[in-house]
């Protein structure tokens, strides 16, 4: 019986079969193979029979009458069961493995949001299943990928051992005050090792997060990962003396934050309180609705033939309008690596400034009794007041002082290229030893041009600040420049060129927030991290087919899998996942504090406990 049902399933992954087998939802029986007892060779006796519906992929949902038997002569040898049926469906559920991983499939490599797999379900299974327990469902997957993954370890740690060994990445993510997801991953094979959640980075949550890793895989190469005291010394305390790599893209956050995030936040909290952004957006507005009895390629071919307009109040709203949205688009500008490489508040003073100068440049041609310079004037005066706030222009430069300095560090590792689209996916990675000495040698380049002109320097402060950026390469030169790993093999040599950033983890997080927007349609990071489990970046290795085919033995194969997994281990993850609810969310409860009868409720509830 098992082994047709699988055979169905395997059809409808190959598409050579209808979703549903049936018109008719049939019955199936399901048996233990023990006929007799094995003491006294008697027939088992019908301890019970129990039927239940369950829905699995290539059948649509089937009926499955189950027989427990026993020998009423012999109780203390208890009863037998189809060895059949669990491997289809888990105990106590009338949802298949396979149904289970679909939904991990759709959820995970789609990104399908659960409306959609309720309907692709449907329509494409012939199953129907609640939307509350599609969410169950999809973290019931998450914890059966993290037991087998567990239950695999062996056979991950000998591919790793085959391949060399492994480069360990370690890095975390969180927002606000939510609990931080820390992940780890090889960079060599790509495989996801190991993650889980803690309230903070500090040394004793990553000693027991690295001692994990150490026991289940070995000791690696080398880590990779940024510059917290924590994870330096809890590399140090579980791997010891381990070759341990900060990662660059992290280093020259760290720097640029140490040079200008004070003027960063002064300028961000200057131009927030004068509301310019929202002022100049409701002028966009205003203006947009003068344009719309014109037509649109009009206004689209205005910058290239301005003269059909001709001197009227219109045309000089539509240039206006132009300028505007320049300001406004001062987001272009950056690279899409997010603060300090990119200077989001630093473009938009600076936009403003240019447009201050090109009015005053302009205005001047206007004749005096002419209208038509009313709406360029309104935006004069209504951005005048931070581009000549003197203060805050002290504050721009200061800030581009020190971000000078930045920007030659940063062209020296190379590690963020600029003018490219979503930078963050555009990070280079070394990929020879040649490649490797050219940015030390212009990283040391830059620290003798750097210590020059400090010499010469004015401003104390400034000086000040380049004599820290000066140590901090200094202090960390040798963990910034691996040298390229030569790894002895059975037959032969293997080179391993060591990642310079956390790119690759990185990379796993922007994915994840991504599934989690596409998933639930908003933006909180921290949101979403209070609520996933802690084994959600095990689904990364989904997308490697090495993994996939060492772990599983293919896609098709999941459920099978799944099927050789102790309920007792999911449950259990999916205790400690889903806390405790809180009194104060009681449904019940809040039902009693809104009852019209509450307040006498409550006062015969203090007489009751009150001496």
């Amino acid at each position: 019986m098992i082994e047709l049902i699988h055979h169905y399933q395997r059809q409808v992954y190959a598409q050579n079969v209808p979703a549903k087998l049936f018109d008719k939802t049939p019955l199936l029986s399901f048996r233990p193979t023990q006929e007799t007892c094995p003491v006294d060779v008697q027939p088992l006796h019908v301890l019970n029979t129990k039927t239940r519906t369950i829905k699995a992929i290539g059948i649509g949902a089937f009926r499955a009458r189950h027989t427990t038997l026993y020998c009423p002569m012999h109780p203390e040898l208890g009863s037998w069961k189809s060895t059949d049926l669990p491997r289809i469906v888990p105990p106590d559920s009338n949802v298949s493995y396979s149904v289970i991983v679909e939904i991990g499939r759709l959820r995970f490599l789609e990104s399908r949001q659960v409306a959609e797999i309720q309907l692709i379900l449907l329509e494409r299974h012939c199953i129907d299943i609640s939307a509350s327990e599609i969410e169950h469902l999809i973290d019931r997957f998450i914890f059966y990928l993290a037991a087998v993954h567990q239950e695999s370890n062996q056979l991950i740690k000998e591919y790793i051992k085959m391949q060399g060994g492994y480069i360990l990445h370690i890095d975390a993510t969180c927002e606000g005050d939510s609990p931080k997801l820390i992940l780890s991953l090889d960079a060599v094979s790509g495989f996801v090792l190991y993650s889980v959640k803690a309230k903070s980075e500090n040394t004793d949550d990553l000693v027991g997060f690295l001692t994990e890793i150490r026991e289940r895989i070995g000791f690696p190469h080398a880590v990779v990962s940024d510059m917290g005291k924590g994870i330096k010394n809890a590399v140090k305390s579980v791997f010891g003396d381990i070759l341990h790599f900060i990662c660059h893209f992290h280093f020259l956050k760290v720097i640029g934050l140490m040079l200008f995030e004070k003027e960063n936040t002064t300028l961000r909290n200057a131009l927030s309180k004068a509301a310019i952004s929202g002022d100049l957006k409701a002028m966009r507005a205003k203006l947009g609705k003068n344009f719309d009895e014109l037509p649109i390629n009009g206004i689209e071919n205005f910058l290239v033939e301005p003269e059909r307009f001709g001197k009227t109040a219109i045309a000089s709203e539509i240039t206006t309008y132009y300028l505007i949205l320049s300001i406004l688009d001062h987001g272009a500008e950056g690279d899409g690596y997010g603060f300090p490489f990119d200077q989001r508040y630093l473009n938009f003073y600076q936009r403003l400034k240019d447009a201050y100068t090109m009015i005053e440049e302009v205005t001047p041609r206007y004749s005096h009794d002419s209208q038509n310079d009313r709406a360029v004037w309104k935006l004069y005066h209504t951005i005048r007041g931070v581009v000549e706030d003197r203060s805050l222009r002290k504050t721009v430069e200061q800030y581009q002082a020190k971000l000078e300095v930045f920007s030659d560090l940063r062209e020296a590792f190379g590690t963020t290229p600029r003018s490219v689209n979503n930078g963050l996916t555009q990070t280079k990675e070394l990929t020879s030893l040649r490649e490797h000495q050219k940015i030390k040698n212009a990283v040391k380049s830059f620290l003798n041009t750097l210590q020059k002109k400090n010499k010469r320097e004015k401003d104390k402060k400034l000086a000040g600040l380049c004599n820290r950026v000066i140590n901090k390469i200094e202090e960390y030169g040798e963990r910034l420049f691996p040298d390229p790993l030569v790894v002895v093999l059975e037959d032969g040599k293997r080179t391993f060129f060591i990642h310079r950033t956390n790119n690759i983890v990185e990379q796993l997080f922007r994915w994840l927030n991504y599934g989690f927007r596409r998933i639930h349609g908003n933006h909180s990071v921290r949101r979403n991290l209070e609520n996933i489990p802690e084994q959600l970046p095990l689904v990364e290795n989904l997308k490697n087919p090495e993994y996939m085919k060492l772990v599983f033995g293919g896609e098709v194969k999941m459920a099978e899998a799944f099927s050789g997994i102790d309920v007792k281990i999911v449950r259990e993850m999916e205790r400690n996942h889903y806390p405790k609810k809180k009194i104060h969310s009681s449904r019940k409860i809040k039902k009693a504090l809104r009852s019209p009868d509450f307040r006498e409720q409550l006062l015969s509830a203090f007489q009751a406990v009150t001496e």
